[in-house]
């Protein structure tokens, strides 16, 4: 047995004694971290490191309950599973599905909120998610969902989507210049329920991650032919760049010097609108061509079958017909 295959096994099937020392451990942590919420200790800067670490093990000791009773094991041999982690491509969209699914909460809570504290911030902010909703949303439907209907042709519905992602894109672009607008008015408020340089620095290492993996994805999925994966990754992008908006424009707020934010935000925010504009633009243009290109390909390649039947027939009458002629030149002959 390989390494990799003891570590797979160890970890869907850890001994019994390392199960009960996560559960001790899961306990204490959970208890200190309570104990300094009782103690009103809980808001401090240091007191987060307690709580991210009774997290931590609360988390493991759940997995190691699970894995007792065998839950992972059972998961990792279903084909669905095997599935997900041989194909990037079904990753790439479980992925968008569950961020589909958490922007919905996003929204929905947004608006409530929004409504109630009458906050023109915060309804820019949902107004910009709404449309990050419905560019990821119209993607997944059509290219995983109406491709599935009956008679519909996969190829086409993935550069249908493309070009619906694009639209949408363009769409995002615009509804990112309220955003804008309030940051440079000054209008962008931010409450922290922690220490300003803990969360901003957080925020910082979140976004970074976030661009990151998005830049690396963007050149993944470059040679890919599924242009409906290509649109789910140019969201991502697009998205990436809004959060370096926002982490520019809090940090210029919170720990830098106003004068710099009234320059480099509407500087950044314009460069950032206008690139996801042209991004959705490019991409509806060229899924237009690629249709266009597609359906020439498809009209060729139905006037180049031809019906064997009819061959047959042509074969057969010639046949026949030769077969007929034949006494005829003989008779001629003699």
């Amino acid at each position: 047995m390989s390494k990799r295959s003891k570590l797979l096994e160890f970890l869907l099937k850890p001994p019994l004694a390392l199960c009960i020392a996560m559960w001790a451990m899961g306990a204490v942590t959970l208890g200190g971290s309570l104990t300094l919420y009782f103690l009103g200790l809980g808001g401090e800067t240091w007191a987060i490191a307690v709580h991210l670490v009774a997290l931590l093990f609360f988390v493991l000791s759940i997995y190691a309950f699970l894995t007792v009773i065998g839950v992972p094991k059972r998961a990792f041999a279903s084909k669905n599973v095997k599935k997900f982690l041989s194909s990037y491509d079904v990753r790439a969209f479980v992925y968008a599905t569950c961020s589909v699914v958490f922007t919905c909460c996003y929204v929905a809570f947004g608006i409530i909120i929004a409504m109630r504290t009458h906050s023109p911030w915060l309804g820019a902010l949902v107004g910009y998610h709404m449309f990050l909703l419905v560019a990821r949303g119209i993607t997944i439907y059509t290219s995983k969902i109406k491709s599935r209907a009956d008679g519909a042709d996969a190829k086409l519905q993935q550069i249908r989507a493309y070009s619906y992602c694009g639209l949408a894109l363009c769409l995002l672009g615009f509804a990112l210049l309220p955003v804008i607008r309030l940051t440079v008015l000054d209008r962008n408020s931010y409450n922290y329920f922690v220490d300003t340089i803990v969360y901003v620095t957080a925020i910082a290492a979140y976004t970074f991650v976030k661009f990151g993996i998005a830049l690396r994805n963007l050149f993944k999925v470059k040679h890919s032919s599924d242009m409906s994966l290509k649109a789910i990754k140019n969201v991502s992008f697009s998205d990436a760049l809004i959060s370096l908006f926002a982490l520019q424009a809090m940090m210029l707020k919170e720990l830098g010097d106003k004068g710099l934010g009234n320059i480099l935000n509407p500087v950044l925010g314009a460069v950032i609108s206008t690139g996801i504009i042209a991004l959705g633009l490019y991409m509806v243009v060229r899924g237009m061509k690629l249709r266009k290109g597609y359906a020439n390909i498809v009209e060729d390649d139905g006037e180049g079958e031809s019906d064997p039947k009819s061959d047959e027939e042509t074969v057969d009458v010639n046949g026949e017909e030769e077969g007929q002629a034949a006494p005829d030149d003989d008779r001629t002959k003699i």
